[in-house]
């Protein structure tokens, strides 16, 4: 923390201007020395002003990491809801996706053979339904006797 050039000048001036001299009244010694005084004052006000200012400057930096710590919690709380949001919403397609394939008869793959049907025919062949279905695997019992020639392919 530098004093100004213009009051070290001054001051430097003021205690040169008396030294070495006995004649020198009482009063412009103690007009030297309230000049000098002045001078420290002046340069203290100086350097305290100075320090506020990095004290104001220190503040404002501090205040400024946590204004950016609290947006990057924000912003990390947003991302941890989109992700439990998105894995809520998995779990649900998950769940009903099961619901569906335990709505179909295990007994066929490659189509959804609703289980509590009464009877199943290839579509396009000659049997009376009442429900239809394309080309199916059996994978399992063929409990609707789709496959005539027991090859594992029904309705082909």
């Amino acid at each position: 923390m530098r004093v100004p050039a213009l009051l070290l000048v001054c001051c430097l001036a003021l205690l040169s201007a008396g030294c070495g001299s006995d004649s020198q009244s009482e009063s412009e010694q103690e007009a030297r020395q309230n000049a000098a005084r002045e001078v420290r004052i002046a340069a203290e006000r100086q350097r305290q002003r100075i320090r506020e200012a990095h004290r104001a400057a220190a503040r404002a930096r501090h205040e400024a990491t946590r204004r950016r710590a609290r947006r990057e919690a924000a912003r990390q709380r947003v991302q941890e809801e989109a992700r439990r949001a998105e894995a809520e919403e998995r779990e649900q397609v998950e769940s009903e996706e099961s619901e569906e394939a335990s709505e179909c008869d295990p007994n066929y793959s490659g189509a959804c053979l609703d289980p509590y049907a009464s009877d199943y025919d290839c579509e396009g062949g000659s049997g009376d339904g009442p429900e239809y279905t394309g080309p199916v695997v059996v994978v399992g019992e063929d409990h609707y006797g789709l496959d005539s020639d027991s090859d594992g392919y029904a309705c082909e």
